[in-house]
């Protein structure tokens, strides 16, 4: 994996972008010697993203949703007392 400043990462980055697209090899930028972002190609981050969610279906499965009166208010019937009464 390549390694580059933020200030040459800032002047090349066109460069950069056509190097990562081209050989789909990350580049990572540091400050200061530190790494603070890797640029990849987006092919790549596509598919962690469906690994990720393949790898969370095979682990937990699909989960039953629950029927949509679960989640209403429970209904009031008129023997509630309430503070007004009702004619």
């Amino acid at each position: 994996m390549k390694t580059m400043g933020l200030f040459e990462a800032k002047t090349k980055f066109s460069e950069i972008c056509a190097h990562v697209a081209d050989a789909g090899e990350p580049v990572v930028v540091t400050r200061r010697g530190k790494p603070l972002v890797r640029i990849e190609p987006v092919k790549d981050s596509a598919m962690t993203i469906r690994e990720r969610r393949a790898a969370y279906m095979a682990r937990y499965g699909r989960q039953e949703k629950k029927d949509k009166d679960d989640f209403l208010p429970p209904s009031r019937s008129k023997e509630m007392p309430r503070g007004i009464e009702l004619e």
